[in-house]
């Protein structure tokens, strides 16, 4: 990743492009690399701060006036460097400005237009030159009058070379007491590392070094974790710690192999095979059978979990919304592999191509974002995207997923495994005549079985007395399942997946032909 930045910085350089944009919160390790590339290409380098003017890097000689007044006018400062640099002669140069874009502008409050003006002049002196400008900070914003004469690098985290080379050297630097035991597990931790910073790479290796008292593979919790705070610190995504499995899934068997296929498709062994690295699914059925479960369980403690939540990348400034979508998009990359989880998709996107433009188009340019990051990533990140009515979808959404699974309600088999994770939760067996149950659950949900056994566990404990299967029926007796509120909608979601969707389990049974009636269940 890095080589391929390092690359473009070189590229273009030797194409004369007079600014050059960098956005990195990594300042010192950038600055690393464009000291490679001026060595390569005999350049020197000037930097520029607001704290410390203009400055030659290494400050053995200077051909710039190195000081500059600070009046606390930040705008009259940076006029002087840019009219220092229009009037240098020297040999050819990187000029390196930092953090100009907290003073430049951007596209939401505009961009200042005098020092826009200082830059359009440095272009053009430039152009005849052999210097360049290089604005390096951790977001570029390029004003519409430099579009066509300014180009931006988006510059990546560290990859796994050089994560690799930071966990060899952090070991090395370790004092004697503690340890170092890195033989088979060393790519494990470098995988877990993926997404940090190289600052923050060595800052949680030696925390967990200091933590466990050895370098090992003990580390990797620490690494999960610091992944976390990045991601609640971007704002963007909601990091699930979760450590559901299958296991916690009742039925939906062809989804579990699925699943297991898929997780198995991320791993450096499949890549060497040729195996194409999975995009996502999308689940599709009637609410509370377990789309969201099946989310979490898909991730399997064994990925990190992000959930994308749509609504609230909207925001207020222009290409506030699309900006928030895109740093989601590069979070999720950055701590790739990972499981992308975007919940009741139809809910946020589903009306993008209606006639209601209320929203200046905004929704229309996110569903837009979304679709090439999809087609165009290169990064292993799963997306899994849930709802509850597929049809309001557009058509160029759904051709993203690799596949579309239909989840349906539980049949009796699925029915009994729901009431078994449910009850061993909580501690309990399930009875000889569980089979009572089954039958009184038939058209339940997921979600309603789960309220039947937290119901029964509840009356039980009030009486002081032993669950026994009738508290379960009366539980059962009190709900009106979703498979009789929604029969009509279900029963049209079945005829659309029927020949668009694959089964993620066994369909619900016909209804038995005996089945106890409310009013005897009452009795009970």
């Amino acid at each position: 990743m890095s080589e391929s930045a390092i690359q473009s910085l070189d590229r273009y350089i030797r194409a004369r492009y007079p600014i050059i944009g960098i956005a990195s919160h990594e300042e010192s390790r950038v600055m690393s690399f464009i000291h490679q590339v001026a060595a390569i290409r005999n350049r020197q380098i000037v930097s520029w701060s607001v704290t410390q003017g203009l400055k030659q890097e290494p400050s053995d000689t200077n051909n710039l006036n190195p000081t500059v007044t600070f009046d606390r006018d930040t705008i009259r400062e940076i006029v002087a460097a840019l009219e220092e640099i229009l009037a240098f002669e020297g040999d050819p140069t990187l000029f390196v400005f930092k953090d100009l874009h907290g003073i430049i502008g951007n596209p939401g409050r505009g961009f200042d237009p005098i020092i826009v003006r200082y830059l359009r002049d440095v272009c053009a002196r430039f152009e005849q030159t052999h210097h360049n400008l290089v604005l390096l900070s951790p977001a570029v914003s390029i004003p519409p009058d430099l579009e066509k004469v300014m180009v931006s690098i988006d510059w990546p985290l560290p990859d796994k070379q050089e994560l690799t080379e930071i966990l060899v050297c952090v070991g090395n630097d370790l004092p004697d007491k503690y340890p170092v035991h890195l033989n088979g597990n060393r790519e494990n931790i470098v995988q877990a590392m993926t997404g940090l910073t190289a600052f923050e790479a060595v800052g949680v290796l030696n925390s967990a070094t200091v933590a466990c008292g050895k370098l090992d593979e003990s580390a990797i919790p620490f690494i999960v974790k610091e992944k976390a705070q990045i991601i609640k610190k971007s704002g963007v995504l909601e990091f699930y710690d979760s450590s559901v499995t299958m296991s916690e899934v009742g039925g939906l068997d062809n989804l579990k192999r699925y699943a297991q296929i898929k997780r198995n498709a991320f791993s450096e062994k499949a890549r060497e095979a040729g195996v194409d690295s999975p995009k996502g699914v999308l689940l599709v059925g009637v609410p509370g059978t377990g789309k969201s479960l099946s989310a979490k369980a898909i991730a399997g403690g064994q990925m990190p979990l992000l959930r994308l939540d749509i609504g609230s990348l909207m925001g207020g400034l222009v290409g506030q919304s699309e900006s928030n979508m895109r740093s989601a998009l590069k979070v999720a990359e950055a701590v790739a592999p990972c499981v992308l989880w975007m919940d009741e998709i139809e809910k946020a996107i589903g009306g993008v191509d209606s006639s209601n433009q209320s929203d200046g188009g905004t929704l229309a340019r996110l569903f837009g974002t979304m679709l090439t990051w999809m087609q165009e990533t290169k990064s292993p990140v799963y997306v899994v995207a849930t709802a509850n009515d597929v049809r309001s979808l557009r058509p160029e959404l759904l051709r993203r997923f690799d596949d579309i699974f239909w989840v349906d309600l539980p049949d009796a088999e699925a029915r009994r495994e729901i009431l078994r994770v449910h009850l061993d939760k909580r501690g309990y067996v399930l009875s000889s005549d569980i089979e009572k149950v089954v039958e009184a659950t038939w058209s339940f949900s997921g979600a309603e079985i789960e309220k039947v056994v937290k119901s029964a566990v509840e009356a039980a404990f009030f009486d002081e007395a032993n669950l026994s299967t009738e508290y379960l029926l009366q539980a059962a007796q009190q709900i009106i399942p979703v498979g009789q509120t929604m029969q009509e909608q279900i029963e049209s979601l079945r005829n659309w997946a029927k020949d668009r969707a694959r089964s993620a389990g066994k369909p619900c049974e016909p209804k038995p032909q005996v089945v106890m009636s409310r009013k005897v269940m009452l009795d009970l």
